[in-house]
């Protein structure tokens, strides 16, 4: 246990000192780079006397903006035409939280042969830690990575520095809403309440995020402990910016406005003390969250607040598990975007943006890129992608709305609250 929680510490300061680093780096360039999608400069086209006038009032690319223009990342090429300059390069790397990228390389090198898949399946922190220390260092191993996106870390750190750069041919993002693509989004997923169907066969015995708080469940709901997981924290912080919601979900519950106490500064805050004072459970992952609460045969069982994917172990693993997302108040939580981001300067660019396509489900969405993805408790960025069988449909279930500047500027402040409201 100890040796575990020294792995963690010396993860933290490593992705710490490398991010220290590479804002010192960012900071000598003479412009801040910006999402790599940003407007074209004037084609060449156009007449010399026009190019003049325009190099004269036209901003000043940043390297980052220059490499993803030079390497076409801001406009839509054929399939065919990046087929052959992927072969040029031979292979594309991909850093990826999902081991289901796995499931991915025997059908994109069948799609394109001569063209080789070389997967790292590596968690989110470690990720991080490891792009941030090659990158600064010079290092060009990964042309893609696949993160979730849920704090503004990667669209303030990384996105708008120009260290990714977002890739979103007009074919396949014009079926994408586009308050979704200040990144390159590739799917959702989202956490919420599981149950155990023996023990509550008449449904989920809680509908709201104040029945946490309640004396009867005190120690008897299983969560991730936020400050291991930056989804979580950003989902508390998301509550504290809903402190109207979370108030008028009070007096629904309890029939009585909320009452703060002198250290609860809006009704957000105020769920966050009590519930962290009704002594939730801590797991570590989605998997035993479920686990707890699913195991056939129970007398009593937790309640668990786990991945969506999760939903899978019916099958997988014979839990008696369900969830009722669609009538928990006032929110069941935020969404997860999962990401694909081109690295700048990645070795291999056209086999890069060959992938994201694969991996997008190709022009028309059903490619077999995406298959993987397309899971129970999944959701495609994409309108022209059929649910996958037993989803609820995204747009049904209550989310609070993603403000990732508020979260970004705000998360620290609530993970203090949390540490300072412990029993």
């Amino acid at each position: 246990m100890e040796e575990q929680k020294m792995k963690k510490v010396k993860t933290a300061i490593a992705l710490l000192l490398a991010m220290c680093l590479l804002l010192s780096a960012v900071a000598c360039t003479k412009s801040a780079p910006t999402v790599s999608n940003s407007p074209a400069p004037t084609s060449a086209g156009s007449s010399a006397s026009a190019s003049n006038s325009a190099s004269s009032s036209a901003p000043t690319l940043s390297p980052e903006q220059q490499w993803a223009e030079d390497n076409g990342l801001n406009k839509t090429e054929t399939v065919d035409e990046l087929y052959e300059a992927a072969k040029k390069e031979g292979e594309v790397v991909i850093y990826s939280i999902s081991s289901r990228m796995e499931k991915v390389l025997p059908e994109f090198e069948a799609a394109y042969p001569g063209v080789k898949l070389v997967p790292y399946d590596i968690s989110t922190d470690e990720l991080l830690e490891k792009i941030t220390r090659e990158y600064t260092a010079g290092i060009r191993t990964a042309d893609i990575v696949h993160i979730k996106e849920q704090t503004g870390q990667i669209l303030k750190e990384y996105i708008e520095k120009g260290i990714f750069h977002n890739y979103q041919p007009e074919d396949i993002f014009n079926t994408i809403d586009d308050k979704y693509k200040y990144v390159t989004p590739l799917y959702f997923e989202m956490s919420w309440w599981f149950y155990n169907t023996e023990v509550n066969p008449n449904g989920c015995p809680v509908n709201s995020w104040w029945d946490l708080t309640k004396p009867e469940w005190k120690g008897k709901f299983l969560f991730t402990d936020p400050m291991e997981n930056s989804g979580y924290m950003a989902l508390l912080t998301t509550m504290v910016q809903n402190d109207d919601l979370m108030a008028e979900d009070y007096k629904k519950v309890f029939g009585k406005d909320i009452e703060l106490a002198p250290d609860e500064p809006n009704a957000g805050y105020a769920f966050i003390k009590r519930f962290a004072q009704n002594n939730p459970i801590y797991e570590s992952s989605s998997g035993g969250i479920v686990k707890n609460v699913g195991t056939p045969g129970q007398t009593t069982a937790p309640v668990g607040y786990a991945a969506s994917s999760k939903l899978r172990e019916r099958e997988d693993q014979g839990y008696v598990i369900d969830s009722d997302p669609v009538n928990f108040s006032p929110a069941i939580g935020i969404y997860g975007l999962n990401t694909l981001s081109i690295v700048n300067e990645a070795p291999h660019p056209n086999a890069a943006k060959l992938l994201i396509r694969f991996l997008m489900g190709e022009a028309d969405g059903k490619g077999k890129g995406f298959e993987p993805f397309n899971t129970l408790g999944g959701w495609s960025a994409r309108s022209n992608v059929p649910l996958a069988e037993g989803n609820i449909p995204f747009n049904d279930i209550p989310l609070f709305e993603t403000d990732l500047e508020f979260v970004y500027e705000n998360i620290q402040d609530v993970r203090d609250y949390w540490l300072s409201v412990q029993p």
